[in-house]
C-alpha cells in the first residue's frame, strides 16, 4: 500500500495546478448560483471576462482630452513601431544564428554572441509558479497599458469601443478593449487604423522608457560593494556572515564588484584569515577549501554586485534595493518584449495588421504580389519565433539561467 510520504514528491509539483482547478470550480459554482452574467461577468471553460462601463468611461475621458494631441502622439509612434518591428526581426535572426553556431550548424566565426532564451511564460512548464507570481504584476501592468493604448487611440479618433474590462484565461490575467470592428473596417481612414493598431505597442514602449528613466534617476549606478544573498550550508561563512549584508573590503583591499571579490579569492589559499569589511564593521573569517578543488579558497556565499538606490531610498536596506531594481528590470523586459513581439507580422498580432496596411498602401493587397509579400513575411516571422523557442528548449541551461 502506497504511503502519502512516498507520493509527496509527485504531488507537490501538481499542487499549484490543483489549486487553480479548485478556484475555477468555485467560480463555476458561483456563476451557476448567482448568474454572474447579469453582473457583467462572463464565465466560460477556464476563461472569465468582467466587463465594466467605468473602464469605457475612463478611456473616453482620456481619449477625448485634447484628442488632436493624442492623434499627433500616436502618429509619431507609427514610425517608431515599424522601427522596433525591424529590431525584433534583427534580434530573432541574430539569436537564431547564435543557436545554429552553438549546435554546430554554422562555423564559430559567424557567431554574433551567445544565444538568449526565447520562451513563453507558462508557469509549471517554463518556470515555477512562485517565479511566475513575481512576474504577475509587471505582466498585468504591461497588458493593461497595451490595451489602454488601443482604447485611448480609438476614442481620440472617435472610434466606438463596444466593451472593455478585465479577463482571466486559466492562470493568465489582463485587460481587453473591444472596438467596433465593423466601424474600424468600413468607416475609418488608413491613418486612423494604423494609429489604432500601433497604439498598444507604443504604450508598452512608453512603459519601458519610463522604467529606464526611473532606473537612471533612482539608482546610483556606481557599484558600492558585493551583496550577500545566500550562505552555503556547511561552509566557512555559515554562522559568521549573514545574507543581505554588503561586503566593501577584504583585508586592505576595497571590494566594489563581484569581479573584485573573485580576483581577491584567486590570490587566497584555504586556511587564510580574511578580515571582511561588512556594513562598515570588521568580521574575521578563515576561508575553507572548495568542495570540488581543495587547492582553491572557498567562502561559501552567493552574491551579486551591489548598486544602491539614491537617498533616502537606500535607508530601506540592501534587500529592498535589490528587489526594487529586479522588479524594475522585469517591468522593462516584459513591457519591451510584449511591445516588440506584438509588432511582428504574425496573425492575430497588431504587427500583422500594421504590415497589412503598409503593403496595401504601397503594393496593394488586391495584387497577387502584395498578398505573396504579406504571407511571406508572416511565414518568415512565425518560423523565426518558433525556431528560437524550439532551440531554447533544446538548451535547458538557458531556461535555468533565465528563470533561476
Amino acid at each position: 500500500m502506497l504511503q502519502l510520504e512516498s507520493l509527496l514528491p509527485f504531488l507537490l509539483p501538481l499542487l499549484p495546478w490543483l489549486i487553480i482547478l479548485l478556484a475555477w470550480m468555485i467560480l463555476f459554482i458561483l456563476d451557476a448560483a448567482l448568474n454572474l452574467e447579469k453582473r457583467g461577468v462572463d464565465v466560460g471553460p477556464f476563461m472569465v471576462m468582467a466587463r465594466t462601463q467605468r473602464f469605457n468611461n475612463l478611456l473616453n475621458r482620456i481619449g477625448r482630452w485634447h484628442p488632436r494631441a493624442w492623434r499627433y502622439l500616436w502618429s509619431g509612434f507609427v514610425a517608431v513601431c515599424f522601427a522596433f518591428s525591424i529590431i525584433g526581426f534583427y534580434f530573432l535572426i541574430l539569436n537564431l544564428i547564435s543557436f545554429f553556431v552553438e549546435f554546430g550548424f554554422l562555423p564559430q566565426a559567424v557567431s554574433p554572441g551567445p544565444a538568449g532564451p526565447i520562451v513563453p511564460l507558462v508557469p509549471g512548464i517554463t518556470m515555477s509558479f512562485f517565479f511566475f507570481l513575481t512576474l504577475l504584476i509587471p505582466l498585468i501592468v504591461s497588458i493593461i497599458a497595451h490595451e489602454m493604448g488601443h482604447g485611448i487611440a480609438a476614442r481620440a479618433d472617435d472610434i466606438p469601443v463596444k466593451s472593455s474590462g478585465l479577463f482571466a484565461l486559466f492562470f493568465l490575467f489582463g485587460a481587453f478593449v473591444e472596438p467596433d470592428e465593423e466601424y474600424v473596417k468600413v468607416r475609418t481612414t488608413r491613418r486612423e487604423r494604423v494609429r489604432f493598431f500601433a497604439a498598444g505597442s507604443a504604450a508598452n514602449l512608453c512603459v519601458a522608457l519610463l522604467v529606464t528613466i526611473l532606473m537612471f534617476v533612482l539608482v546610483v549606478r556606481v557599484p558600492q560593494g558585493v551583496l550577500i544573498t545566500e550562505i552555503s550550508p556547511g561552509s566557512s561563512a555559515e554562522g559568521v556572515l549573514s545574507p543581505w549584508t554588503v561586503i566593501t573590503g577584504m583585508n586592505e583591499t576595497s571590494i566594489a564588484t563581484a569581479d573584485d571579490l573573485g580576483a581577491f579569492l584567486d590570490n587566497t589559499s584555504p586556511g587564510d584569515l580574511i578580515v571582511f569589511t561588512i556594513n562598515g564593521e570588521s568580521v574575521n573569517l578563515v576561508v575553507g577549501a572548495h568542495p570540488e578543488n581543495v587547492s582553491r579558497a572557498y567562502v561559501g556565499i552567493y552574491l551579486t554586485t551591489y548598486v544602491p538606490l539614491i537617498p533616502p531610498l537606500n535607508l530601506l536596506g540592501p534587500s529592498f534595493g535589490i528587489e526594487f531594481q529586479r522588479s524594475l528590470l522585469w517591468f522593462y523586459i516584459i513591457s519591451l518584449s510584449l511591445g516588440i513581439m506584438n509588432l511582428l507580422p504574425i496573425p492575430p498580432l497588431d504587427g500583422d495588421r500594421l504590415f497589412k496596411e503598409l503593403i496595401d498602401a504601397t503594393v496593394s493587397l488586391e495584387r497577387r504580389s502584395g498578398r505573396i509579400l504579406l504571407n511571406s513575411l508572416r511565414i518568415f516571422a512565425l518560423a523565426l519565433l518558433v525556431l528560437n523557442i524550439v532551440f531554447t528548449f533544446l538548451r535547458p541551461d538557458l531556461l535555468f539561467l533565465f528563470f533561476g
